[in-house]
């Protein structure tokens, strides 16, 4: 019996094996019958199918418009993988049974290797996002604009929103569902979106709110600049219900490109030159409109130091990225910030809907809870300057804790807030003084005395003999002579007048004895 079982196998075997090169009758590649196929040909038959599937055209409706792609661009990709190898080992690689009981099951179709999708995400949202929602159209808001004065509005307009992920699911499980049709045809999810604001609600921005004004030195020229160039960056902002505004990110950069120049400003207790110095006064000018319009503070930082424009705690700094001023529009209609500069004004008034009582009256004051001093001077020595040299580079500020107060009077009723608390350091006086020795002074030498001129010296007639000195001489005619002689000189200069002695230069007019610079009178 077994051997008519194998008899019979071997001769049905040998009709139905399959030739050489050829896959046997019944293999398929996913849809594709490849039977009775060289490898050619199925490889060929293979691809022109999942081209096919590739190219086939897939129509996006957005909102009425039509956006035009094909399943391969839309990141689709089709693979039958090694199917060939193994299609062509069909009822040849195994023994007689096995190839037979290959090729009967080929015939009953059950022998099929599946064509594998593989998909990218990403090609796909791109091409939802920069195809398809630029044909939506966004909601627009009725818009406030200040012209000569008068307010002017324009009207508002409806949106339509595409929601990308669901339409990407959409197209994906279309394609996964068609079967031989060349068109895919999808919807996207979209839905009409309403404008925030209304024309309606916008003009009902018309209401002055809140106004604050400070003053500055309009000849600190490059510091009046700065509050002009950030109040004219601030001016003409509107604000829609909900939305926030910092002013830091309104009138950044500092930059001289964005129209600012270096001015004074508070730097780590110190007053220094910087890009913008002066802002600050901006901010807080801003700040205080807001306060009297009721608007929802966010954010609000004070001072180092205390300033000289608003009492501590009606300040409102900025510095860098870690101090703005930032509030928000809780109301449910627009408002409109204007602000500039006047002169030595800087101010800022705040436009929206007045839905307040006619008889509430608002108004702050500023409480100093404590008071901090200086402190000792800091020196700074410069060793070119002399020591008697001091200079004051920067006076001391006096430090406060302080708090800010909101009273309200409403219906003959009075109601008291804190509105904040500040702490405002202390700075002393900052001091450079000279440390060069100063070298000694020569004293003055002492003018020498004129010394005194020397007496001349007085001749005087010697005295007669009494007792015969004239006989004598008379006697004598030799000495008659002389003593004739002396008398007539005697008795011719008897003060000491001497012609002859008031000439000799060794007494009088000796210089050794009269002009003697070396001789002590």
């Amino acid at each position: 019996m077994f051997a008519l079982i194998a008899a019979y196998v071997f001769v049905s075997y040998g009709r139905i094996k399959p030739d050489d090169g050829v896959i046997c009758e019944g293999v398929k590649v996913g849809q594709i019958e490849i039977g009775g196929m060289s490898g050619d040909e199925a490889w060929q038959a293979v691809n022109a199918y999942t081209e096919g599937r590739l190219n086939r055209v897939v129509e996006v409706d957005v909102s009425g418009q039509t956006v035009t792609s094909t399943v391969g661009e839309l990141g689709y990709a089709f693979s039958a993988g090694d199917f060939l190898e193994k299609a062509m080992a069909v009822g040849k690689s195994g023994t007689m049974i096995e190839n037979y009981k290959q090729i009967k099951e080929a015939s009953q179709g059950k022998i099929s290797y599946p064509i594998e999708a593989t998909f990218d995400d990403q090609v796909l949202k791109k091409f939802v996002k920069k195809k398809c929602r630029k044909l939506c159209t966004e909601a627009k808001n009725a818009t406030v604009k200040m012209k000569d004065g008068n307010f002017v509005y324009t009207k508002s307009r409806e949106g339509v929103s595409l929601d990308v992920d669901e339409t990407c699911q959409q197209i994906k499980q279309a394609i996964e569902e068609a079967q031989g049709e060349d068109v895919i045809r999808v919807t996207a999810n979209v839905k009409v979106e309403q404008p925030k604001v209304s024309y309606e609600a916008a003009a009902k921005c018309k209401d002055k709110i809140g106004t604050f004004s400070t003053t500055f030195s309009a000849g600190n020229v490059n510091r009046s600049k700065n509050l002009a160039n950030a109040a004219r960056l601030i001016n003409g902002s509107v604000l829609y219900p909900g939305e926030t505004f910092s002013v830091h990110d309104t009138i950044s950069p500092l930059t001289e490109e964005n129209g600012y120049y270096e001015a004074a400003s508070y730097n780590n207790g110190k007053v220094e030159d910087s890009l913008g110095g002066g802002v600050c006064q901006v901010s807080t000018t801003l700040y205080n409109a807001v306060l009297r319009a009721e608007l929802e503070i966010e954010e609000r930082s004070p001072h180092s130091m205390v300033v000289s424009y608003v009492k501590p705690s009606m300040d409102a700094a900025i510095a860098g990225d870690y101090k703005d001023f930032k509030f928000k529009n809780n109301t449910d209609v627009p408002v409109y910030i204007q602000g500039g500069t006047y002169g030595g004004t800087i101010s800022f008034t705040i436009y929206g809907e007045e839905t307040r009582s006619s008889d509430r009256k608002i108004r702050f004051e500023s409480e100093v809870t404590d008071t901090i001093e200086p402190g000792a001077d800091k020196v700074t020595y410069d060793k070119t300057k002399p020591e008697s040299y001091m200079t004051v580079t920067q006076e001391a500020h006096t430090g406060y804790k302080a708090k800010l107060w909101k009273i309200v009077t409403e219906n003959g009723k009075e109601t008291k807030t804190q509105i904040n608390s500040s702490t405002y350091s202390a700075s002393p006086r900052y001091v450079t003084k000279g440390s060069m020795k100063e070298p000694k002074k020569t004293p003055k030498p002492e003018e020498t005395k004129k010394p005194r001129a020397t007496k001349a010296p007085s001749t005087r007639a010697p005295r007669r003999d009494s007792t015969g000195g004239g006989t004598g001489a008379a006697a004598n005619p030799g000495n008659t002579a002389g003593n004739t002689g002396s008398a007539g000189q005697s008795q011719g200069a008897p003060s000491g007048q001497d012609p002859a002695g008031a000439q000799d230069p060794g007494t009088a007019q000796n210089p050794g004895a009269g002009q003697d610079a070396g001789t002590t009178p």
